[in-house]
């Protein structure tokens, strides 16, 4: 049907309100599933370190004599460790105008983008903690920072690397980062390894924390032949096919499958490696709890910075474990 001559549309009218919703829509994740699991301990320094001890392999020969006159073994000393802290940060700096101007979906520009870098300050955090980075004292007079030694860098026992991968090592008090191997898909044969290993170094590991690509994989393994198979729902006479798992029962006890899209959103160098965890033997070390700063200002506008001091306690990583190397993005990456 045509339109009646002369007709006043709505793109002839000046005048018309703009429509803008008063709320704003962030899709971002926003959660740090290790940060939740580990749980947190004050620190005094920034170099706060811990000592570990290990028990003598058994003594299968351990049989004496009647009237036996003793020998006495060697005393193992201890072994001291230790991480560094870091300093992490995100700023903001909104002009006056800004601040004042009515605005959609927030009151206060600088309120609204304080509460934002405080997520993505946590989801830094995060990262960094999963991380392979090294330890660093850093250097005066800002040459280099201070940084921690990450999760993968720490995990040396049970560390089920790629072809050429090597594990990193604690020296001087620095903690070194490991080697990357050849990437590889990740299998049950890798999982099955890495809790044998962890296991039989005392760890009592029950969450293993992956990336959602890895996730995926997981749930396809149980297609294996020596999986017990997942069973067809069906309630109400609808049929639910389960094609996912979150939890593993493995030999040595049940393991929740964690999915961190985090280190999705990191990318490969995070996502290549998937941990197994025993949530007490691993603590994040606070120094400086987050806080706002609001600097002098300098000009016609607010700035605020957002600040924390941390450091990662691994209180023995013989107790965890890591599938190191593995497509954790997708297929091939």
């Amino acid at each position: 049907m045509a339109q009646v001559a002369n007709t006043f549309e709505t793109y002839d009218a000046v005048g018309n309100r703009e429509e803008l919703a008063s709320t704003i829509s962030r899709i971002s994740p926003e959660e740090t599933p290790f940060l939740s699991l580990i749980g947190r301990q004050n620190v005094k320094t920034t170099h706060p370190e811990w000592q570990t001890d290990t028990l003598a392999t058994p003594d299968t020969t351990n049989n004496r004599p009647e009237g036996n006159d003793w020998t006495y073994d060697a005393v193992t000393a201890t072994t001291r460790i230790g991480n560094y802290t870091q300093i992490s940060d995100k700023t903001v700096i909104i002009s006056g105008s800004q601040e004042d101007t009515d605005k959609a979906g927030r009151a206060s520009e600088v309120a609204y983008q304080v509460a934002k870098k405080g997520v993505e300050l946590k989801t830094d955090q995060e990262v960094i903690l999963l991380s392979n980075q090294a330890s660093s004292p850093g250097a005066g007079n800002g040459a280099t920072n201070r940084t921690l030694a990450g999760t993968r860098a720490w995990l040396t026992t049970n560390d089920d690397m790629g072809a050429g991968g090597s594990s990193g090592s604690f020296s001087a008090g620095i903690q070194s980062a490991a080697t990357n191997g050849t990437q590889r898909a990740f299998t049950k044969t890798i999982l099955d390894s890495v809790i044998l290993s962890t296991y039989n170094a005392g760890g009592n590991p029950d969450i293993f924390m992956c990336s959602p690509y890895v996730k995926q994989v997981f749930s396809r393994i149980l297609d294996d032949a020596d999986v017990v198979p997942l069973r067809k729902e069906v309630t109400k006479g609808q049929a639910t096919i389960v094609a996912a798992a979150d939890m593993y029962q493995s030999d040595f006890g049940l393991i929740t499958m964690v999915p961190n899209r985090q280190m999705a959103r990191a990318g490969a160098t995070v996502a290549r490696n998937a941990f197994l965890i025993t949530p007490n033997m691993v603590k994040l070390g606070v120094f400086r709890d987050y806080s706002v700063e609001k600097p002098a200002k300098t000009g016609d506008a607010e700035k605020r910075v957002l600040l924390t001091e941390y450091t990662l306690i691994m209180k023995n990583e013989a107790a965890h474990g890591v599938a190191a190397d593995l497509y954790g993005l997708t297929a091939s990456t």
